[in-house]
């Protein structure tokens, strides 16, 4: 048997059902579910004692309204989530240029490990003419890194 509650307690509902669960402020839950909860200051209502208690007065057990709120669970938590989002701040143009940094040494370290690579099998070989057109290729790297790091502005 899942549990399946729906509780208003202190100024805070809670509503389970399974495993799924649901708390907030009253105030926050009339938003969430649209619901007015008029005269509904505290209720106690499960499934696993059987019970429904309303402002302190047992009331027949089941419910069907407060089985529908517990029915409802997942709706209102993605309102709630909805509710609650919050958009990441937009990135600082220093953090772009750090952001872009980033990229660009990214890049440069994998062109680097290849060259590192096969610069390994031309030794190994004694292939000169491949270690000379590597250390070329290295310098090209070299260049065109230190240039694309001098186009980014980090004080933007």
């Amino acid at each position: 048997m899942q549990m399946k509650v729906f509780q208003i307690m202190k100024n805070e509902v809670l509503i389970i059902n399974g495993d799924k669960q649901y708390t907030d402020t009253v105030e926050n839950f009339k938003l969430d579910s649209g619901l007015t909860l008029d005269n509904l200051n505290e209720v106690i209502y499960d499934n696993y004692q059987e019970c429904c208690v309303v402002n302190k007065e047992f009331r027949k057990y089941p419910n069907s309204q407060f089985d529908e709120y517990i029915a409802n669970v997942e709706k209102y938590i993605a309102v709630k989530t909805q509710r609650e989002y919050v958009p990441p701040a937009e990135l600082t143009e220093e953090e772009k240029a750090l952001n872009k940094i980033n990229e660009i040494m990214t890049e440069n370290d994998a062109q680097i490990s290849d060259i590192k690579n096969a610069m390994l099998v031309a030794v190994l070989t004694d292939n000169t003419d491949l270690q000379t057109e590597l250390k070329q290729e290295y310098a090209a790297v070299v260049a065109d890194t230190n240039k694309k790091l001098s186009e980014v502005n980090v004080n933007d």
